[in-house]
């Protein structure tokens, strides 16, 4: 699979990075196609650069779109009669839908067209994408492509304000309390280092206990907690500073209108 990426940001990075970690694609089955083809982290992957965005999509299967939501049309119409037969094009522009991504290319997308709502931790295979497609085939082509890079949900345009949330700004919620973590280790004596990386695996811990056991939070939470122990003493203190609510209002808050 030959596959173009529109937008050397972020997101278009970390897309790339984390298929390439995965061996999904090799550096130059890779084609970035950016304003500003110098840039360091581009060129690091070791995959072609481009300025040139028509150039780039000349022959690729598969097309992520990556760039900012004000130049998605423009960038859609610019390439949209140099794109290959049978070419997917997956959208990765918050808040553009489906609809305004088709209306922008004026015409049909036999390889299917695609939106997708990635978090930044593609980037190590460990993200969460929600993706929605136009036909069963531009489903079955994305999520064989996004499933390298972690959990990959097909879902209805209508919940990606909440997956957006819980993942996209849910990245920036948990690394909150690690580093409210991370000050109360120190305030104990541990290096700020030692205190990081000792919760940050905790989390991780604490993460693949729920994913791989399919277990409730609360089940695992009292296979930790011993009858006037110091584990339940802690959640109690947590909640009596309002805990739980200020996780709920905080997601809540993250949610777009």
């Amino acid at each position: 699979m030959k596959l173009a990426i529109l937008g050397g940001g972020n997101m278009g990075l970390a897309m790339a990075r984390g298929l390439l970690k995965a061996q999904v694609l090799a550096p130059d089955a890779i084609t970035f196609g950016t304003p500003h083809p110098d840039k360091a982290p581009l060129k690091a992957l070791g995959c072609r650069v481009l300025a040139d965005n028509c150039a780039a999509v000349a022959g690729a299967d598969g097309v992520i779109l990556a760039v900012k939501p004000h130049v998605v049309a423009e960038v859609l119409r610019t390439v949209a009669g140099h794109l290959a037969p049978g070419a997917m094009v997956l959208s990765v522009a918050a808040g553009v839908t489906l609809g305004a991504l088709r209306e922008a290319l004026g015409s049909a997308v036999p390889g299917g067209l695609v939106r997708a709502m990635p978090n930044t931790a593609v980037s190590l295979g460990e993200g969460v994408v929600a993706y929605a497609a136009e036909t069963p085939e531009g489903a079955q082509r994305a999520g064989a492509l996004l499933a390298a890079l972690g959990l990959a949900l097909p879902l209805e345009e209508a919940r990606f304000p909440a997956v957006t949330a819980l993942s996209g700004c849910g990245i920036a919620h948990a690394l909150r309390f690690l580093r409210a973590a991370q000050e109360a280790g120190v305030q104990m004596g541990l290096s700020a280092q030692a205190a990081g990386e000792i919760f940050a695996q905790t989390m991780v811990g604490a993460a693949r206990l729920v994913l791989e056991n399919g277990s409730h939070p609360e089940a695992e939470i009292d296979r930790v907690c011993t009858p006037g122990g110091l584990t339940i003493r802690g959640l109690n203190a947590l909640e009596a500073r309002g805990f739980t609510g200020a996780v709920v209002a905080g997601i809540l808050a993250s949610k777009a209108d």
